[in-house]
């Protein structure tokens, strides 16, 4: 394993990060034609502190109360108690298409990951991003952005940092990426 790697994994499983990698199942997209509120295109756009009215920080019950989440389940158990508490994006006003998921430590949200349905506010979307669009289109932002091919999960781990902090990962097995996340690619180590 990467030393770069390596750090990033340790880091998500000291964080209490939850799946084995939360590879989510693809779901349908926005509907050809919608826009979204900011009139920038038809996926939701993933921010690097969140996405629609949910940010990194809030509480559970503010968080709950925008009514974008549902089906609370446990997060990854390796890390031990507490266990973070991980919610679908699908409740009542969430927009439909997102495929991804929202996960709380110790009652503050802390990671968002997708598989579908959102693109970032330089234009990477899922489905259809590649890691090369990723890594371009970041470093045109004014962001530093690093791969690793990783053997332990046979993909590509996408690191994209603002000030020497990561902000936003990604996971590709080829180069179609497979995950977006904020700040990082949850894994379960």
């Amino acid at each position: 394993m990467t030393r770069r790697i390596g750090h990033t994994l340790r880091r998500a499983a000291r964080l209490g990060a939850s799946g084995a990698i939360l590879l989510l199942a693809a779901g349908p997209t926005t509907a050809a034609g919608s826009a979204w509120a900011d009139g920038r295109g038809s996926s939701p756009v993933l921010r690097l502190d969140g996405i629609g009215p949910l940010r990194l920080g809030m509480g559970r019950a503010e968080a709950v109360a925008t009514g974008w989440l549902s089906d609370p389940g446990r997060g990854c158990e390796l890390g031990g108690p507490p266990l973070p508490v991980v919610y679908k994006l699908k409740g009542p006003k969430a927009p439909a298409g997102i495929v991804g998921t929202a996960q709380f430590e110790q009652g503050t949200l802390r990671v968002f990951a997708f598989s579908a349905g959102v693109r970032t506010s330089f234009g990477v979307a899922i489905p259809g991003g590649t890691v090369a669009d990723l890594l371009k289109r970041a470093r045109a932002a004014g962001l530093s952005a690093t791969s690793v091919y990783d053997e332990t999960f046979s993909g590509r781990f996408v690191t994209v940092n603002r000030g020497g902090q990561q902000v936003l990962g990604a996971f590709a097995e080829k180069s179609a990426l497979s995950t977006l996340a904020v700040p990082y690619v949850p894994v379960c180590e």
